[in-house]
């Protein structure tokens, strides 16, 4: 039954995995149907000033379009009754043509009506924010414009999270009109009724008409719209875009869900090996009543076999539980919102078949074995015959490769994926090697993990210890699940705080101040900007505008910050890897200059001086780069170049500031803040301090992690299963052993202490071997994700936290089998019963 057990959760963590997976696969398409909906072809803003009317007119002029249905994307807040931000966080706008949006896509309405056509101060809000914010169909909404509070009314309620993407499910749904008087300080839209008189707008989805030529429509778009900067995509290209962002997350649970299998195989190679030893007499008589090797090694396959179809029934289970938990737990990955699992009938089939056939490559070895042994030999002394059919541990190998191709046959996307397929197999080979070097590392391993229970139990040591050495290829399978287990605990601990580490790091390293003011709009900078009226507050030491946006470096699209150089230069920000510090920071303040993050640095091939061009809606622009630094501000799409604000009114079309960064003086940030809070509301700006930013950052990837770490206890989970087989059996194996000792004087207790003090020796051995492998998985993981950081931070915690886990679940499993070992009389032992 422990056997049976850990077969199942083996095959849960591949359900779970295999249904979290399809979860995401089927919440990316609703997403990309919302997005896009009808659309054949999306083109999307490139520029901060967004596309015009004029532009929308030329694309219904375009033959073959059948439909250009415009939107204004942008994020604003809720006003509470008191004029006060809610707290519930921002909420995405997205501002439609009603008429024509409902022939791109349909906006399911589940309370209020539909909208054909959105009244002036009509809103429509998903079913999420409605019921996170206690709204209903006919209640006013304030929303909060860059010019002044934008006052609406609730028409419906759209189902789910509605048609905005990376919202968390806070959409409101508004007119063209509305979504312009939020993001304008000047006003709404034109009163003018001219559709070409439209300003800002994000994107236009294009349905094309019936038979016309994809290929032939985007050739005359690229002909005709030269005016302003934009993207052409597809909805193709929607959906490989979200999935590229939950590809890591994927990847990692198909490689914990592999790694549980191997853990399985373990349990299973060892239990059906001593469970040849134990029946060994009974197979001897079998052969010499006439059974041949075949029958023999068939009784032996069908055993596991059978274990594998008990195991499998119990994980397909299991696994959907898991799979529920997980979902829950995990809610979002990569900016797609999880709706929840989906068990398909492919998960439950792949997890029959895992669990079948990794039962059948584990018992292939000791079924031959068996088959191998003559019936003279057999009916010896059982330890004479033991020795002889114990499987090896080299076995592994062939387990190893079975669960390798049943990954990449069963895992969508491991085969498909070089760098996916790369990275599970140099895993895999780092594990392997280390559970194979285990035997070489019993003796001085053992002497190491024994030292401090000999201080108190030395006798029960001794034996311990010589129990373990008695058979180095069973306890090398019996500590090589603990080994893969804890080593996959302790590898993703490492990414866990390096990842954190890396995320946050850029708060410390680049934010020039304390709290971060976000503008819903391009924020007015300089002479006339606000940062004057946030500074001129006592305790404010400088204010920052900094406003992200896009390059284009040889097509493709560079994130960039306009950020202040000397506001950096004052307050210590920025590590330059190359280049002077000052006279970079100058350099993108005086103009024609950019930093470059180090990633950018070196895919671009370029260093210190060098020139780079990027494109603009006004022709080339040349940049020479005046440094390189570690690290610098997150884009969508990397760390984003850094240039002057100068470069960016001027040439880059960039409107105005996104946020303002305060530094308060030393000593007056718990005085000025709420001063500065309560203006910032004012001027349409959202305050969060930094820190509160460092911990939404870290709480998001220790959500992840979490999920992670829970697969990966799923292959300890099954260690511990197998260390209680294995003692069990020992036990048994030895009773004659223990029953002479019995007979000389040793007591119950001290039987039982030694199989104990056994158990903690396996579980300090796997544990050390799991941890410095878990380093080593770790850093390549790390290397893998990007390149390794200047310095890998050690997670201690996690690393104390695993050795102990490991001996005390290691005792944990033999508390048992010590128990029955301690009670069995001395002349039932001596005789082996």
């Amino acid at each position: 039954m422990l056997t049976a057990f850990g077969i199942a959760i083996g095959v849960a963590v591949l359900v779970a995995a295999l249904a979290v997976d399809a979860g995401l696969d089927a919440s990316i398409e609703r997403t990309v149907a919302a997005q896009v909906g009808r659309a054949n072809l999306r083109l999307t803003a490139f520029a901060e000033a967004g596309l015009s009317g004029r532009t929308l007119a030329a694309v219904d002029a375009v033959p073959g379009v059948a439909v250009a249905a415009p939107a204004i994307e942008r994020h604003t807040f809720l006003l509470t009754s008191s004029g006060r931000t809610s707290d519930g966080g921002p909420v995405a706008i997205l501002g439609i043509d009603a008429g024509r949006e409902l022939r791109v896509r349909d906006l399911d309405v589940v309370r209020g009506w539909a909208p054909t056509k959105l009244a002036p101060d009509e809103v429509l809000v998903s079913e999420r924010l409605a019921a996170a914010d206690g709204l209903e169909v006919g209640d006013d909404l304030t929303l909060l414009g860059a010019g002044a509070p934008v006052r609406t009314r609730i028409g419906g309620v759209l189902a789910g999270d509605g048609p905005a993407a990376g919202s968390l499910g806070r959409t409101i749904v508004t007119s063209l009109e509305i979504a312009t008087e939020l993001s304008t300080p000047d006003g709404g839209a034109p009163e003018s009724a001219d559709p070409t008189a439209l300003r800002g707008l994000s994107r236009i989805d294009i349905v094309l008409a019936a038979g016309a030529d994809p290929a032939a429509v985007e050739a005359e778009l690229e002909r005709t719209l030269t005016t302003e900067p934009y993207l052409l995509t597809s909805p193709n290209d929607v959906a490989t875009a979200l999935r590229a962002t939950t590809a890591d997350v994927r990847a990692t649970m198909a490689l914990l869900a592999a790694i549980s299998l191997f853990a399985a195989a373990f349990v299973i190679l060892n239990t059906i090996a001593m469970t040849v030893v134990e029946r060994i007499r009974e197979l001897g008589l079998l052969r010499a009543a006439g059974a041949t090797r075949a029958q023999v090694g068939r009784i032996v396959v069908t055993q596991g076999l059978l274990l594998g179809a008990l195991g499998s029934a119990l994980g397909i289970v299991a696994g959907a539980l898991l799979a529920a938990v997980a979902a829950t737990w995990l809610r979002t990955a990569g900016g797609v919102t999880l709706d929840g699992p989906v068990v398909t009938p492919w998960a439950i089939v792949a997890g029959i078949a895992a669990g079948m056939i990794v039962a059948l490559v584990a018992a292939v070895e000791p079924a031959r074995r068996a088959g191998a042994v003559s019936p003279v030999e057999a009916l010896r002394a059982r330890s004479d015959a033991a020795a002889g059919v114990r499987a090896h541990a080299g076995w592994l190998l062939v387990v190893m490769a079975a669960v390798g191709v049943l990954a990449a046959v069963l895992v969508p996307g491991i085969a498909s994926s070089g760098a996916l397929s790369q990275r599970t197999i140099v895993v895999y080979v780092v594990l392997l090697a280390a559970v194979l070097a285990t035997p070489a590392l019993l003796g001085p391993l053992g002497r190491v993990a024994g030292f401090p229970f000999a201080r108190v139990l030395r006798l029960e040591e001794r034996l311990a210890r010589a129990a373990i050495a008695r058979d180095r290829g069973r306890t090398t399978i019996t500590v090589g699940a603990l080994v893969v287990g804890l080593a996959m605990v302790v590898a993703l601990g490492v990414v866990a705080v390096n990842a954190r580490t890396a995320a946050t790091a850029w708060l410390d390293d680049v934010v020039p101040g304390d709290e971060v003011l976000t503008a819903i709009a391009p924020a007015p900078v300089g002479a006339d900007g606000y940062e004057s009226e946030i500074a001129a507050i006592d305790g404010v030491a400088r204010v920052t505008p900094m406003a992200a946006f896009d390059l284009s470096f040889e097509g493709t699209r560079m994130p960039a910050v306009a950020i202040r150089g000397a506001d950096l230069d004052a307050d210590g920000r920025l590590t330059l890897l190359s280049g002077d510090r000052a006279t970079a920071l100058a350099a993108i303040d005086a103009g024609g200059s950019v930093i470059l993050p180090a990633a950018d640095a070196r895919g671009m091939g370029v260093g210190v001086g060098d020139v780079i061009v990027v494109a603009t809606a006004a022709g080339p622009v040349e940049l020479a780069v005046a440094g390189i630094v570690e690290r610098s501000f997150p884009g969508a799409s990397g760390e984003a170049a850094l240039v002057g604000w100068g470069d960016a009114l001027d040439r880059f079309g960039v409107l105005g500031a996104d946020a303002f960064i305060v530094r308060y003086a030393a000593g007056r940030a718990a005085t000025a803040m709420p001063a500065v809070d309560d203006l910032a509301r004012q001027l349409a700006l959202s305050p969060a301090p930094v820190a509160r930013v460092a911990g939404t950052v870290g709480d998001a990837l220790d959500r992840v992690f979490g999920l992670l770490d829970l697969l990966a206890l799923a292959a300890v989970v099954i260690a511990g299963f197998g260390i209680a087989n294995t003692l069990s059996m020992d036990s048994w194996e030895r009773s004659r052993e223990l029953g002479v000792l019995r007979a000389a004087g040793m007591s119950r207790r001290q039987v039982w202490r030694s199989v104990l003090v056994e158990a903690g020796i396996l579980g300090v051995i796997g544990g050390a071997v799991g941890v410095v492998t878990g380093l080593v998985v770790g850093t390549l993981l790390l290397a893998f994700a990007g390149g390794l950081p200047s310095m890998v931070q050690i997670p201690w915690v996690t690393i104390g936290v695993s050795l102990a886990m490991a001996v005390g679940l290691a005792m944990l499993a033999a508390a048992q089998p010590a128990r029955i070992a301690g009670r069995r009389s001395i002349v039932a032992a001596v005789r082996g019963a």
